[in-house]
Parts: C-alpha cells; sequence; structure tokens
C-alpha cells in the first residue's frame, strides 16, 4: 500500500525538478506563455504529492517507513529531490526579484523621461515644467 505512493511521489517530485527547470528557462526568456503552461503543471504535481503524502501519513503501515531498508533507501530519494526542488524554487524566486527590480528601474527611468519631456520655455527661453502651464493666464 506505501509502495504505490512512495513512486508517485518520487516520480512527481522529478516531474517538479523538470518542470523547475523549464520554469528557469522560461524566466531567463521572458516567455509568459510557457511560464502559465509550467505553473499548470506544477499545481497538478505539487497536489499529487500532496495527496500522495496524505495518504501515507493516514496509512496503518507508516513505520514501514523506517524499518523497511528498500522503504528507507526510497524515502531518502524523496527527500533528496524535494531539497533540490526547493533549491530551484528558490533560484527560480531570485529570478523574478531581479525581474521585478529591472522593472522597478526602468519604470524610474520612463517617469523621469516623461517629466523632462514636460517642460516648455517661455519668450525668454527660461525653462518651464508642465505644472506650471496654463497658470497665469487671465481669462
Amino acid at each position: 500500500m506505501i509502495a504505490p505512493l512512495l513512486n508517485t511521489q518520487e516520480q512527481q517530485l522529478t516531474l517538479l525538478l523538470s518542470l523547475l527547470e523549464q520554469e528557469k528557462v522560461a524566466l531567463e526568456q521572458d516567455d509568459t506563455i510557457a511560464l502559465y503552461a509550467v505553473a499548470e503543471q506544477k499545481e497538478q504535481a505539487l497536489a499529487l504529492i500532496a495527496s500522495a503524502d496524505e495518504e501515507i501519513a493516514a496509512s496503518s503501515n507508516k513505520e514501514q517507513l523506517n524499518s523497511d531498508p528498500q522503504f528507507v533507501q526510497q524515502v531518502d530519494t524523496i527527500k533528496s529531490l524535494l531539497t533540490q526542488c526547493q533549491e530551484r524554487n528558490q533560484l527560480n524566486g531570485e529570478i523574478i526579484k531581479a525581474g521585478n527590480e529591472k522593472v522597478k528601474q526602468l519604470s524610474a527611468v520612463i517617469d523621469q523621461l516623461q517629466n523632462q519631456n514636460a517642460s516648455t520655455y517661455d519668450k525668454l527661453g527660461k525653462k518651464h515644467s508642465s505644472q506650471r502651464m496654463g497658470k497665469g493666464f487671465k481669462a
């Protein structure tokens, strides 16, 4: 009863590791379509992993995980895969943070350029910002 659940977790974690690598490539290439596809597949894999985990936790045979050498080895493999997934996920998070910072910097540059372009000059050649435009007229 536990062996198929462990197999499911191992297979899904291996898939998740592959999906996280695909996500990294999509993030680096700014491929939003691929990101959405990977996100859906990740959700499915995570749901299957969580479901198998709940079934293992509720199983009356869960003590075999620590006593049966075959299960002990498979649990170690699963833990290793989980650690690798967490590391790749953290790396992808760093890529996302760097991308967000880049967007903020570009936004600041655009705002700065828009403010510069909003300036006007009077007949003496003095610069005035657009915030003063139209003020001072008496109708």
